[in-house]
């Protein structure tokens, strides 16, 4: 049974936007991306203690920030609670394990929102014995970043689009119903088809806008010696098909997270009306449907990522 407390435990900074993308366009059979971002390699920091102290305390100090005394023989927990209790650390961002102190290591492994980090400073006031304490890099964390298209796979991007209209996503969905005598209810209910589009209003005048928006094959005109090309509207245009690859960003740096969609096997389905003025460039208004692609077993496969996409994993239900 919700509480009020449940209401009001809703996470604003999981609300997504694309406020920056790309539409890259190939030609059927070309690679498709199998990941969206690389790298993201966590960075591991092994806290040693030698001397076999019998007291005192240390403490660990993260991105210009001390954590609290911690003893001589705290156990893994107590460590990573002393990291979560700073400002700049939050539950997700390390996990130490090991332990306990002094006898036995304590590793930091971070993730999160920090991909790579600075070697963690210590101060002591460990006594009894010879104490020492390090914090030794035992693995470099890697930053995550966008992993680039297939190499030499024909993708194009096709520029700038319409800031109002953007990228609008559709989902049809056709079902049938079954009724029953005496039921005011369908008593069955079943999904004949779903049908995904992607829309947007290209704004660049060039080969592969041209190419969709008229469905034409331009591959053969040759430019004349002023420049000038011409191409016919075909009388029965035949349907072509595209590998699409959909990629938008919400942040930036260390806030970034990555959007990808990919449609193995889409056809513009549709084409908008087109107005040439003063006021207004002369765009291109497109509908791609995505249509089953045998070849990966799917129409539409969706990737999420970055490091902001892993910052936020635990709040998501990662």
């Amino acid at each position: 049974m919700p509480v009020l407390e449940d209401l009001q435990s809703k996470q604003t900074e999981l609300i997504r936007k694309i406020t920056s993308a790309s539409m890259f366009v190939g030609p059927p059979g070309a690679p498709l991306p199998v990941t969206l971002t690389t790298g993201g390699v966590r960075a591991v920091q092994t806290i040693t203690i030698t001397g076999s102290p019998t007291a005192g305390t240390f403490t660990l100090t993260f991105n210009g920030q001390p954590t609290a005394p911690i003893a001589y023989n705290a156990t893994a927990t107590v460590v990573q609670a002393a990291l979560v209790a700073l400002s700049n650390i939050e539950p997700g961002d390390v996990v130490c394990t090991g332990g306990p102190l002094p006898a036995t290591a304590v590793v930091a492994t971070f993730g999160g929102q920090y991909s790579t980090v600075a070697t963690m400073g210590v101060t002591h006031s460990l006594t009894g014995g010879t104490p020492g304490i390090t914090v030794t890099a035992t693995t470099p964390g890697t930053a995550i970043d966008l992993t680039p298209l297939p190499a030499g796979a024909g993708y194009v991007d096709l520029g700038l689009v319409t800031k109002d209209d953007g990228y609008s996503f559709g989902n049809e969905w056709e079902t049938s119903e079954v009724t029953s005598h005496g039921i005011a209810d369908p008593t069955r209910r079943d999904v004949l088809s779903a049908t995904s589009t992607v829309g947007i209003t290209a704004q660049e005048t060039k080969r592969q806008t041209l190419e969709m928006f008229h469905a034409v094959d331009l591959s053969g005109v040759v430019p004349a010696a002023s420049g000038e090309i011409a191409f016919s509207k075909p009388l029965a245009p035949v349907t072509r098909y595209y590998r699409t690859f959909l990629l938008g960003r919400d942040g930036i740096g260390d806030s970034a997270v990555y959007m990808g969609i990919i449609y193995p096997r889409s056809m513009v389905s549709e084409t908008g009306e087109q107005t040439g003025s003063e006021e207004s460039e002369l765009a291109y208004p497109l509908t791609l449907t995505a249509t089953p692609d045998s070849a990966v077993g799917y129409s539409v496969r969706f990737l999420f990522g970055g490091p902001g996409w892993r910052a936020q994993l635990t709040k998501m239900g990662f």
